[in-house]
């Protein structure tokens, strides 16, 4: 048993390793949406010592580093400037995280004089916790029952005690609940082992790879027909959000997103045909989509496992 447990954690390290991930290139700058940070590379002038070349690349590297962090979309009509620019408190706290950013190198050429520099900056836990730095700007309601007000409450309890191990020794008592006329018990146990019997899905799939006009952003909405927010909504904390990064992930390849530990290891498929009008982060999804989301636990959406794969 540990052996094949092993395995399972090698397989799913390598399709980890071999999995392209969604970057966008921006001069020295990467936006690796899949991973949920932003590296910047900076160069100082050649001709320096070691002390003033390595300061200079790093400041260089911070300076382009906020450059890019201007332009990420927080949401469909959001940019990080705008929030910015709204607020001197996200401007204080965004400006702070760039300052304190990793420095991951800063490898000094003693040929030429000239340092390189590298800084990295984590989506969730550094920019969007200053971003929500601000609750007159941005801020998240933590009751998120809203969605599945809806819901038998019965049917969600049947779910939740049991699980699949669990089926085999319920048929046995129905079986007997059966032959001893209990009809109570036995339609209880019965409505039990169709939950069981139902697929569980641990998480959702997105497939937007001909969605026109799609822009990645930090806060992925996904809507009705009406531009209804149907997710993240009322459903996603905000301490969720800053471990996930982004509201969804974003990934190419399908059999690589599939296994995915964000939405591993049965993933619900759908594919996505647009986006609201201008608001090029919000994906409509339809009706039916709609219903097969709410039939899934609540976990999946309240942990943010959702991943959007933008082709192969």
């Amino acid at each position: 048993m540990k052996l094949i447990k092993l395995i399972g954690i090698i397989l799913l390290v390598t399709m980890s390793l071999q999995a392209r991930d969604v970057v966008d290139l921006k001069g020295t700058c990467k936006i690796n949406w899949t991973m949920g940070y932003i590296t910047c590379e900076g160069e100082s002038a050649e001709g320096q010592n070691r002390y003033g070349a390595k300061l200079s690349a790093k400041i260089i590297a911070q300076k382009n580093l906020l450059e890019v962090v201007k332009g990420v979309q927080i949401d469909s009509l959001t940019t990080i400037k705008d929030g910015m620019f709204s607020s001197e408190v996200i401007q204080s706290r965004v400006s702070g995280i760039i300052r304190g950013a990793q420095l991951l190198s800063n490898t000094y050429n003693s040929t030429y004089k000239n340092s390189i520099a590298v800084v990295r900056l984590e989506m969730g836990k550094d920019l969007l916790s200053a971003l929500l730095s601000d609750p007159t700007q941005l801020s998240w309601n933590e009751k998120v029952d809203k969605l599945w007000s809806s819901f038998s409450i019965m049917t969600n309890a049947e779910a939740a005690t049991y699980n699949v191990k669990d089926k085999e020794t319920i048929k046995r008592i129905l079986e007997d609940l059966r032959k001893r006329g209990d009809e109570l018990g036995s339609k209880y146990l019965t409505t039990v082992l169709n939950d069981l019997e139902t697929t569980t899905y641990s998480g959702i799939l997105i497939d937007v790879s001909e969605v026109v006009n799609f822009k990645k952003a930090m806060i992925v909405k996904l809507v009705d027909k009406n531009g209804k927010e149907i997710y993240p909504a009322d459903i996603v904390s905000k301490k969720t959000l800053l471990k996930r990064n982004t509201s969804v992930g974003f990934m190419y390849g399908f059999d690589d997103a599939r296994n995915n530990k964000r939405v591993f290891h049965i993933p619900m498929e759908m594919k996505a045909k647009s986006v609201y009008k201008k608001r090029y982060s919000n994906i409509v999804l339809s009706q039916e989509q709609i219903d097969k989301i709410q039939t899934l636990d609540r976990s999946v959406l309240k942990k943010a496992k959702i991943i959007l794969v933008l082709g192969e």
